[in-house]
């Protein structure tokens, strides 16, 4: 009966072992991708948080374990999403993962959609503009009711209601016009701002 118990306890340290050797590569593969993303290699640092996000690692690690570090690999790929460009792309991400439910209660969350929301209309041209708008002025509030004091935000906020009072008051503005306002929408990423791809530099 002792050897039993021995063997069982055995059993154990060894699963508890090979789950944490499992979540030290995981977090390995994190910071890896943090690394390449701090040094505004984007694609690869896109690639590597993909691997994290939904590699076999998760499969073999309890939630508990990797919720707030996935929630962060989360939000850096709908950053990355944005600054590649790749704004309907990370849009359909953000709407088909199921495990993006729980960054509903992040004010990043809400900021960042808004601003993809409003990226994504200046690329269709029969965007109903006043639509779009309203709906990223929307995400900027959602942010601003869980944190009050996000600057981006509230200077987002301010100036899509500003834009909006002169769509609505009939100022008529050409496309081009509209894309330069809209140029001016802050992101909350000064770190890496100055060495964005020239096509994203403004």
């Amino acid at each position: 009966m002792k050897r039993i118990g021995i063997i069982g306890l055995a059993g154990v340290l060894g699963l508890l072992l090979a789950v944490f050797s499992v979540y030290g590569l995981w977090l390995n593969r994190v910071a890896a991708a943090e690394a390449a993303f701090a040094e505004s290699r984007y694609p690869e640092a896109q690639q590597r948080f993909l691997s994290a996000f939904s590699g076999w690692h998760l499969y073999l690690l309890p939630d508990a374990l990797v919720a707030e570090n996935q929630a962060r690999v989360a939000l850096n790929l709908i950053q990355i999403g944005y600054v590649l460009g790749q704004y309907q792309e990370t849009l359909e991400f953000i709407q088909k993962d199921a495990s993006m439910a729980s960054l509903l209660s992040t004010p990043e969350y809400h900021f960042w959609t808004a601003n993809l929301t409003m990226a994504r209309a200046l690329e269709t041209p029969d965007a109903n503009i006043a639509e779009v708008l309203s709906r990223s002025r929307e995400g900027y509030l959602r942010t601003l009711r869980q944190d009050p004091e996000y600057w981006d935000a509230k200077y987002n906020y301010e100036y899509v209601s500003m834009l909006l009072d002169r769509l609505q008051g009939d100022e008529a503005h050409s496309e081009e016009e509209m894309k330069l306002l809209l140029e001016k929408m802050r992101t909350d990423m000064p770190r890496r701002r100055k060495v964005l791809p020239p096509e994203k530099r403004k």
